[in-house]
Parts: structure tokens; C-alpha cells; sequence
């Protein structure tokens, strides 16, 4: 078995050098961006056909530079989700063995059976495989974000529609504000941190419990106890904490697959699900607790309030970090002003929201969670000046 704390921590190394691509990305992205419209107005007023000529160059640069990333960054997820996939089918089957062994029976080690061995090969193959379609589809959605927002840019100023500053502010807005997203087949959009977390997290679960169900078959065990934490989403809470039947054949306890949708998208063991279970023997204690189930909701409403401003923070942060980028790369003066006012009223956006967050966790006795609101990239000296311009912003309107 998984713990739930466990199954939250497991993909936060392979969520963290996503972040690490995502933020290097962006930064490319905007600096591209001001290679191409920061340079003054003069500059951005060329024919349109030598213009679309240096977009096109630029967005082949831009393209290189980012599949280079992610072939390093690809090398690292490699190692990282490997040793992930590797620690909780270890974690699981101990943990599970320990359950066989004092009911009298003996299982061989994992590393011992060739056929859970492969299983757990099999869906890291496939959590690797979703990493590759991101990051595949990541670089072209940010080629394509980069010619979009310096092409709107050179017609509206070429157009007189808006000024050449008013232009380049929107362009950097325009990337600054949305990101990189993953595209899903269904037109559902996440950072690519997010889908790495989910894709990771669920590949484990499925994984760890295809070994832990051949392993039940290997012992002949058909009862299965089930994993309970507080916060479960509400449709998991009725079946959380409980001991089923595989066979669903016993008198005593309900189907293990119809009772909590093992196998399913949405039910045990599916898409981002903290829940795991063990095999279970009568007499067993059961130590998981049961949850009122208004107290199990108020519980989710408040961890999603928490878990909504730890993204607003974290958004907000490479929304800063991609301005300061736009800033420092700009050759224009008075652009380079417009510019900083921007990035000033996004950091002390960032303050309010990291007050927010902080008095939201004392008012409901929820720990800070400082992982969960970090950013790559966002150290102490970036930190440091979006504080001081921060302060900039607030000094200037009380003035």
C-alpha cells in the first residue's frame, strides 16, 4: 500500500524540473520577443515582407533553443520518474509482503518477479511516453504563441490601431499572463508542471496497484482493504477506508471494481486519486479512520481554496519572473519604463496574494505549504526585486 501523503510528495521532483522547463521556456519566449519589437519604434516599422522573414528566422532559433531544453530536461524526467516508479513498487509490495508474511504466506521480492517487474516497466514507458507528447506539443504551442504575439504586435502598430509601446506591452501580456500550456485532445489546457504531476502521480497508482493486484493473485487473497484520508473528494468518500471483495463473491463485503470504479478515470487507483489499497485477512484491525462525510467536505472545499491560491501564486510568480525578463531585455527607453510600471503592479499583485494565502492558512489552521507555492527559477535575488518593486508600485499610488 501507498499512503496518502506518500502518493501527494511522489511527483514533486518530476513536477519541479517541469517547472524548471516551463519558466526556461517562457524566459526564451520573451526574450525572443523583445529581440523583435524591443529595439524602438523605428526599428518594428519595416517592410512587411523583410519583417514575416525575421520572424520566421527568429521562430526557427526560438524552436532549436527549446528542443535542446528539453532534450536536457528530457534526460533528467528520465532518472527522476524511473526512481519514482522504482521507490513505490518497492514501497507497495513491502509494505504488502509485511500483510502475507504474518498471515503465514511467502511472496518472492519484486525485484525477484520478472512479470511485476514488467508491469512496472510498462507504465513507466507510458508515463515517459505523455512527457514526450508534451513537451512535443509544449514547443510547437510555443513557437506558434511567439509569431502570433509579435505579428499582432507589428500590425497594430504598422496599422496606427494602438502605439508601438501599447503594442509590445499587450505582446508580453499576451505571454507573461497565459504561459506555455499542454493541449489535451479534448481542448482542455494545463501548465506542463501540472500535466507532468498528474501523469506521473496517476502512472504510479495505476502501476503500483497492477503489481499489487498480481501479487493478490499470486497469494490467492481476494479481500482487499481500502486507504482513507481526510479531504477525499466527496464521490470517494462512500467508498474510502473500507474492506472489499475481489471476486465479489463474498457475503460479507461489496465488489471491490463496482464499489470504488478500480480501473476507471475517476474512481480508485484513477486520474490524480490518493487513494490505494492492501490485501486484507478476517480479523485484520482495519486502521484507516472513517470520516463524517460533512466533515470529510469542508475538509475538500478548504485543501481546493488553499490549492486554488497556491496556483494563483505560483502563475503570478512566472508572470513576474516573465516581465522582469521583458524589462531587462528591452533597448528602448521609454518602453523599458512602460515596461517596469507592468511588472511593478504584477509583483505587488504577488504581495497581496502571498498575504492572502497566509492569512487564509491561520484562519483555518492549515500548515503554509512553501513547496507548493515555489516556482523554478524564483530564488532569493528574484524574489528580493519583485519585493522592492513591489514596495516601487505601492510608494508611487499613495503618492
Amino acid at each position: 500500500m501507498l499512503t496518502p501523503d506518500y502518493l501527494l510528495h511522489i511527483s514533486e521532483g518530476a513536477e519541479d524540473i517541469a517547472s524548471a522547463l516551463h519558466q526556461d521556456i517562457l524566459n526564451r519566449i520573451i526574450e525572443r520577443i523583445m529581440i523583435r519589437l524591443g529595439r524602438g519604434e523605428d526599428y518594428l516599422l519595416t517592410q512587411t515582407d523583410v519583417w514575416n522573414l525575421r520572424v520566421l528566422q527568429d521562430a526557427g532559433f526560438l524552436l532549436e533553443d527549446i528542443q535542446r531544453e528539453i532534450a536536457k530536461r528530457t534526460k533528467l524526467q528520465q532518472t527522476e520518474i524511473a526512481e519514482a516508479f522504482q521507490d513505490a513498487g518497492i514501497t507497495a509490495i513491502n509494505y504488502d509482503d509485511a500483510i502475507y508474511k504474518a498471515a503465514g504466506l511467502s511472496p518472492v521480492p519484486l525485484t525477484q518477479s520478472p512479470y511485476l517487474m514488467r508491469l512496472m516497466q510498462a507504465n513507466y514507458e507510458r508515463t515517459m511516453g505523455e512527457w514526450r507528447n508534451y513537451t512535443r506539443t509544449t514547443a510547437e504551442a510555443a513557437q506558434r504563441a511567439f509569431v502570433d504575439a509579435v505579428d499582432k504586435a507589428y500590425h497594430l502598430t504598422t496599422s496606427g490601431a494602438v502605439s508601438y509601446t501599447q503594442a509590445v506591452r499587450e505582446a508580453v501580456e499576451q505571454m507573461a499572463s497565459s504561459g506555455v500550456v499542454v493541449r489535451y485532445p479534448t481542448g482542455h489546457t494545463d501548465t506542463i508542471e501540472t500535466a507532468t504531476l498528474r501523469a506521473v502521480r496517476t502512472g504510479i497508482s495505476q502501476a503500483t496497484g497492477q503489481i499489487q493486484i498480481a501479487r493478490m493473485d499470486e497469494m490467492d487473497v481476494d479481500l482487499v482493504l481500502v486507504s482513507s484520508h481526510l479531504g477525499a473528494r466527496p464521490e470517494h468518500q462512500t467508498w474510502q477506508g473500507k474492506v472489499y471483495s475481489r471476486s465479489g463473491s463474498s457475503k460479507q463485503y461489496p465488489d471491490f471494481v463496482q464499489s470504488t470504479g478500480y480501473g476507471s478515470a475517476t474512481g480508485l487507483c484513477g486520474i490524480n486519486c490518493r487513494h490505494n489499497f492492501s490485501p486484507y485477512f478476517i480479523g485484520m484491525e482495519n486502521p484507516f479512520e472513517h470520516y463524517d462525510s460533512e466533515e470529510n467536505k469542508k475538509a475538500y472545499e478548504i485543501q481546493q481554496r488553499q490549492r486554488t491560491l497556491e496556483r494563483r501564486i505560483r502563475d503570478t510568480k512566472r508572470d513576474v519572473m516573465a516581465r522582469k525578463t521583458a524589462v531587462d531585455n528591452c533597448k528602448d527607453e521609454k518602453l523599458k519604463f512602460e515596461l517596469d510600471m507592468d511588472y511593478q503592479r504584477k509583483a505587488a499583485l504577488l504581495a497581496k496574494q502571498n498575504k492572502a494565502y497566509n492569512d487564509f492558512c491561520e484562519q483555518n489552521n492549515l500548515k503554509q505549504l512553501s513547496d507548493r507555492i515555489m516556482v523554478a527559477r524564483f530564488d532569493r535575488k528574484q524574489a528580493a526585486a519583485a519585493r522592492g518593486a513591489a514596495r516601487r508600485y505601492e510608494n508611487a499610488k499613495n503618492n
